[in-house]
């Protein structure tokens, strides 16, 4: 996903769909891990790895609760962790596929509550660049 596009998503979206975005982004990292080990490229993969556990970070802070459900969360993001850290330090790239295969549902339903609620829209998105700026003139007229 390029960047604006990422940046429209974010800005365009409640809360769920910013969860989903992180898990998206963390299976699209997954998938990247595995083609660095397929190559034998272990200088990217550590790259990688670390973008994968700064993710699983905003995660874990994000579920920091002590509910049922933030508990269950942290233990797949916490094991998660330990196969993307088997996959790194044994070059597996079936750990990183495994770890797609436990983020995959938690996406799809964080995907599925968002679609439930309506987004937050920012009005620079929604109205385009110059009206904002227009907008923003005009306000200045107004106030003095």
């Amino acid at each position: 996903m390029d960047k604006t596009t990422l940046e429209r998503r974010v800005l365009s979206s409640n809360e769920w769909g910013l969860i989903a975005i992180l898990h998206e982004g963390l299976m699209e990292r997954f998938e990247e891990a595995a083609g660095a080990v397929e190559k034998n490229d272990f200088e990217e993969l550590n790259k990688i790895t670390n973008n994968c556990r700064d993710i699983l970070a905003e995660l874990l802070i994000t579920f920091r609760e002590k509910d049922e459900l933030s508990t269950n969360l942290r233990s797949l993001y916490l094991f998660t962790n330990e196969l993307i850290t088997e996959g790194e330090i044994k070059k597996d790239s079936s750990c990183f596929k495994k770890a797609i295969n436990i983020i995959n549902p938690l996406y799809s339903g964080f995907k599925a509550l968002e679609n439930k609620e309506k987004p937050n829209i920012v009005s620079g998105l929604v109205y385009g660049k110059n009206d904002v700026e227009d907008f923003q003139n005009s306000e200045k007229v107004f106030k003095g």
